[in-house]
């Protein structure tokens, strides 16, 4: 899935949740206007502080 979201090799996107039912990609430079779910680099998710804890 976190492929599709950039076709450059070396991308950070930001995945983040506007709504309850909606999220947002967008890039690592971006404004960020909800709580961030995951981040991805290259196509693999990235764990970081702001990113969304799941246990």
């Amino acid at each position: 899935m976190a492929r599709t979201l950039s076709k450059h090799s070396s991308c950070t996107m930001v995945v983040y949740r506007v709504t309850e039912e909606k999220f947002v990609a967008a890039h690592a430079a971006d404004r960020v206007q909800g709580s961030i779910e995951a981040v991805y680099r290259d196509g693999y998710v990235v764990p970081t502080l702001l990113s969304k804890r799941v246990e």
